[in-house]
């Protein structure tokens, strides 16, 4: 074997070796506006010039401390990356409450950091702000901006943002509401290749492919070749158009992160999961219309060890504790007993409804912890299957 001196190891070693995080040209920020309403958000941009970050969503951070003025303590918020190259970073605040703000926040890659300093002034809107458990009847909701009660009155629109033309998602959430519907559960992550009987037409307008992540073949079922560390900017600004538009009229959107109907997910406790989760968080809980849905039919495809696990690090990450769920086919698999878990969502048929509601307070009696106990998924709307009692009056 040929001997190699000192600058041929050199070489060797660098051809080898990923290079490391250097330092982008500079760094801006940008703040959205001088005064927000309470329960709006305020957004910082930061704008990345010369981005060299191998991977942004990995190498690169972005962090907040806000605090309103006379406040004890400030409330720390995580950015995220919203372009490819990692030119584009955003950070966001929701106010709570009218009054002066300010913050400081922090780009940081590698051994380079740079901070801004800010203020804004949060004004009262009267807007209903986010869903919350009533602490005086803890069986119910009530908006947490004005302390109106909310009767929940939700349906599932899983596949809300598959329809390509968002005209016709705009045009879905004012039909529902018409309907005097004020909860969506939607996906945020999703395939299938079943269409439970019903007349589904994919094609140029609309798909059941819902990719968070950059894919190889993002329509194929069982191979779409998915990068988990790199996320899908488009699809996410889309998302957030729905939430805007929902939040604006006062409609809840459950953020549901998977489904058990395909097998193209991140491993289970993977950091290419965390890294999922994490970044939802960060982007979608300043809205302050979203409640968190670990995932559809849940334990068909993750453990109630699993559950207890995320549902405690996804309120971990949310500065602003958005109530949470999980969705399972047997009702008796949720997390009941757990602070994080905010109210149960169930599954049943039966009828009548109001009995099975008093049936579900008495199981969570028994937990010694009272929370709101909800029948998400009791029918089909135009369809009811041969097996399924007919709908009623106590539907």
């Amino acid at each position: 074997m040929r001997h190699l001196d000192g600058w041929h190891w050199l070489c060797l070693f660098m051809a080898f070796t990923p290079l490391l995080p250097a330092a982008p040209k500079d760094v801006s920020f940008s703040q959205s506006a001088a005064s927000v309403e309470a329960y709006d958000f305020v957004e910082v941009t930061v704008n990345v010039a010369g981005p060299d970050a191998r991977n942004p969503f990995t190498d690169a951070t972005v962090l907040g401390s806000f605090r309103k003025s006379g406040a004890a303590r400030p409330t720390q918020v995580e950015g995220f990356c919203d372009s490819p190259d990692g030119s584009v970073f955003r950070i966001r605040f929701m106010p709570s409450s009218p009054g002066d703000y300010e913050y400081s926040i922090t780009y940081r890659q590698g051994a380079f950091e740079k901070s801004q300093t800010g203020t804004f002034r949060a004004t009262d809107g009267r807007r209903r702000g986010p869903l919350r458990v009533d602490p005086q009847y803890p069986w119910h909701f009530i908006w947490e901006g004005t302390g109106e009660h909310y009767f929940f009155n939700g349906t599932t629109a899983f596949w809300l943002v598959g329809w390509r033309d968002e005209g016709t998602i705009r045009y879905s959430i004012e039909r529902l509401l018409k309907l005097k519907i004020n909860r969506l559960r939607v996906l945020l992550a999703g395939n299938a290749n079943i269409y439970w009987g019903e007349p589904v037409m994919t094609g140029e307008n609309f798909t059941y492919v819902l990719r968070p992540w950059i894919c190889e073949k993002p329509d194929s079922f069982d191979q779409p070749g998915i990068d988990f560390s790199r996320f899908n900017i488009p699809y996410w600004q889309k998302w957030e158009r729905m939430l805007r538009f929902s939040r604006d009229r006062d409609m809840i959107i459950s953020v549901i992160q998977d489904i058990s109907t395909h097998k193209a997910q991140p491993p289970e406790y993977s950091d290419d999961e965390r890294r999922y989760l994490h970044y939802m968080v960060a982007r979608l809980s300043a809205f302050s219309n979203v409640t968190y849905d670990l995932g559809d039919d849940m334990d068909s495809f993750r453990d109630e060890k699993w559950v207890h696990a995320t549902g405690i690090l996804i309120e971990s990450w949310d500065p602003y504790k958005h109530l949470a769920t999980s969705h399972p086919v047997h009702r008796e698999n949720q997390d009941r007993g757990s602070a994080w878990f905010g109210f149960t969502s169930i599954q049943d048929w039966r009828r009548p409804q109001h009995a099975l509601m008093l049936e579900e307070r008495e199981i969570q009696k028994k937990t010694g912890r009272i929370i709101p106990q909800t029948n998400e998924e009791y029918g089909y709307e135009d369809h009811y299957p041969h097996w399924a009692p007919g709908p009623g009056s106590d539907s």
